[in-house]
């Protein structure tokens, strides 16, 4: 883990954090469609029971993740959820039985690479309680990244004699070397 500089008072970084079980809730939508006569979409998340499959799980990987989304105007959770019958999502006039979620995630990039797979994801609001436990994981293990000095004008191919003369004009001006922070 890296270290920090600043954990809020009364706050110790747990990297075993429990995951936490929860229901996916589907809705059916009489769509009316020759092709398609009905359709089901993730709506809402709820609380699941211990021994539950679907679980959301923390981990450290994703930190920058959980960040992008709580800093969204509407965080949510992303649903990887398939028909059981069919994976294509067309569901037949008469065919009573819901899909299944396979996955939830808080993370932004975890479920823009599912998306990227080709998988059937879509989001629902996080509810209150899961955006002030996320927040709390995020303020805990979310340390970003330094960004990384660019090159600056400096080609790739010069000179010896203009490179020192480029040299001392930025020593002159005071601008420090890029090695140095």
């Amino acid at each position: 883990m890296i270290p920090r500089k600043y954990v809020p008072a009364g706050m110790r970084p747990r990297l075993d954090v429990e995951p936490v079980p929860v229901r996916v809730v589907f809705e059916r939508h009489e769509s009316g469609g020759r092709w398609q006569a009905v359709s089901w979409r993730p709506v809402a998340i709820e609380p699941g029971e211990a021994g539950d499959a679907l679980a959301l799980r923390l981990t450290l990987d994703e930190a920058e993740g959980y960040y992008l989304n709580l800093t969204t105007a509407e965080p949510s959770i992303f649903v990887l959820w398939r028909h059981p019958d069919d994976d294509s999502g067309v569901v037949a006039a008469g065919d009573p039985a819901p899909p299944h979620a396979l996955a939830v995630s808080a993370s932004y990039n975890e479920a823009g690479r599912w998306m990227d797979g080709g998988e059937r994801v879509d989001r629902v609001p996080m509810p209150e309680a899961m955006k002030a436990w996320l927040a709390e994981y995020v303020t805990l293990h979310y340390v970003p990244e330094r960004q990384r000095k660019k090159g600056g004008d400096r080609p790739s191919f010069m000179p010896r004699q203009e490179f020192a003369a480029m040299i001392e004009r930025e020593r002159a001006a005071g601008v420090p070397p890029e090695d140095e922070p």
